[in-house]
């Protein structure tokens, strides 16, 4: 997916080509956000957009498909500026301690998620339904520009209090939470918004805090739990490379009889 993305941003025009690619992507969103993702045809998204079959292929080479990816990434795009955006706003010589660092910090990231999909929730629930459907990928998949910039705000705003050995591991973590959150969203809408952003906030203020240097263990022992033996993994048997490969090459002769 990671590759995918990249391969399709650098087909993004820069200068001629601009508004054929921004037809695309707008004709596209306005299906999504009043058709099931089921029901939309790139004949669709060609009649709406104005654009020709081969100037669409030119930016999206797997065609509906692509345009699905781009979207979303787009979405992904506009969470790390809304990120960003928040985090400037911020006065943080103001901030007494690192508790008041964490609480802000949880707050700009669960508003640049959460928060985001107040303004379009059909449109990209609709694409995240589309990307599902075809197995394209989810939005832990697309999260590597939110991650980058967690990890560079954690940095700075924090300084020497925050362990290097943690950062990557509860970056992962926050980014991951918050849009598994996001993601429950977009697929149940008996959770109403606000409700979810504010529980994302308290839920990251843990995770941000469990990085900082002198702060021990996340979790300790708990005297409260009885000493029950733990059930044992079943264990596979070993098997030789020329044994699997045996195995696979039977597979798939099986495969390939009518």
């Amino acid at each position: 997916m990671e590759d995918q993305i990249r391969f399709l941003r650098g087909l993004e025009p820069r200068n001629a080509g601009q508004a054929s690619y921004a037809a695309i992507l707008k004709a596209a969103a306005g299906l999504f956000q009043q058709f099931p993702a089921d029901a939309i045809t790139l004949r669709d998204i060609l009649t709406l957009s104005g654009v020709s079959n081969q100037t669409l292929y030119n930016y999206f080479p797997a065609g509906r498909d692509d345009v699905a990816i781009v979207l979303f990434d787009h979405f992904q795009r506009d969470a790390v500026t809304t990120f960003n955006h928040c985090n400037r706003a911020i006065d943080w010589e103001a901030l007494p301690d690192t508790a008041a660092i964490t609480r802000v910090l949880s707050a700009s990231l669960a508003r640049a998620t959460i928060g985001n999909l107040k303004e379009n929730l059909r449109l990209q629930a609709t694409v995240l339904e589309y990307l599902r459907a075809h197995r394209l990928g989810s939005p832990a998949a697309l999260a590597l520009g939110l991650e980058d910039a967690l990890g560079q705000e954690i940095l700075l705003r924090y300084g020497s209090h925050y362990s290097r050995l943690e950062l990557p591991k509860v970056v992962r973590l926050c980014v991951r939470v918050v849009n598994d959150i996001a993601e429950l969203a977009m697929t149940h809408p008996e959770f109403p918004l606000d409700g979810l952003e504010s529980r994302a906030r308290k839920l990251l203020r843990p995770l941000l805090q469990s990085g900082l240097n002198g702060e021990g263990p996340i979790s300790g022992d708990h005297e409260a739990l009885p000493d029950i033996p733990i059930p044992v993994a079943i264990v596979g048997v070993p098997i030789s490379l020329a044994r699997r490969q045996t195995i696979l090459t039977r597979i798939f002769k099986r495969k390939a009889k009518p």
